[in-house]
């Protein structure tokens, strides 16, 4: 039991210090940065954009060694909402790279056979934290609405590639273990693995490979114990 505390104590001021002190690097909204931007026609340059409710001012970039600071003397805005076929912004793209910190959750699990257990299915209360690299394309769409009237918006599509850990339960009984425990019960597991994440606007799923360990005296008995499993895995909060 000592080892559960542990574990539970220290992913608990894990979240408390990625909410204090990595809160603004984790947002995935389009907002005021540094972005590569693309347009129809030229290469890929780095801007800075202002973004301001449903405006965006655009300006160059300048390097003074390693730092970049936008260029204030020259610019070029516009209302999103107002690019049409003939603005420079029409069907632009804005990209840019950040370090990622989710708070996630395991929606289900597909654990491959063992002895003479089959395939298993569970869907087991857990929680883990995320941590990985992020690349995010903010486009800039002009769908045509029945009356001819164009409407730009924002949308927004994220990769997604790093590490998780965490807690969770998983059953314990006689079919998990080979007959050596002959009680039914819930345990508590440590998880933890690699997964993958895409996010269209607000919502983010992805495909995680984990392995969990069994965090009391039945780990010895229990066939999934360190075994991988393949899971769908959901973000539940970013910080």
């Amino acid at each position: 039991m000592s080892r559960s505390i542990s574990v539970i104590f220290g992913l608990v001021l894990l979240l408390s210090a990625s909410c204090v002190s990595l809160g603004k690097l984790t947002r995935h909204d389009f907002d005021s940065g540094f972005y590569k931007l693309k347009v129809q026609g030229a290469e890929p340059s780095g801007v800075y954009a202002e973004v301001i409710e449903d405006s965006i001012i655009v300006y160059p970039v300048i390097s003074e060694g390693k730092k970049v600071f936008p260029n204030t003397s020259s610019s070029m805005g516009t209302r999103i909402s107002r690019i049409k076929k003939d603005n420079y912004f029409y069907k632009a793209c804005f990209t840019n790279n950040s370090f990622d910190i989710d708070l996630t959750s395991i929606i289900f699990k597909s654990r491959h056979s063992r002895d003479d257990v089959p395939n298993q299915f569970s869907a087991d209360l857990d929680v883990a934290i995320y941590v990985g690299f992020r690349k995010d394309f903010y486009m800039i769409v002009s769908p045509v609405y029945p009356l001819h009237e164009e409407k730009s918006s924002i949308r927004q599509i994220g990769f997604d590639l790093g590490l998780f850990a965490g807690i969770g339960s998983s059953p314990v009984n006689p079919t998990v273990t080979n007959n050596l425990v002959s009680q039914e019960y819930d345990a508590m597991i440590f998880q933890k693995g690699i997964a993958g994440f895409i996010s269209i606007n607000k919502v983010s799923v992805g495909l995680a490979v984990g392995f969990d360990n069994l965090l009391d005296k039945s780990r010895s008995s229990w066939i999934y114990n360190q075994k991988p499993y393949l899971g769908l895995i959901i973000s539940v909060s970013s910080f």
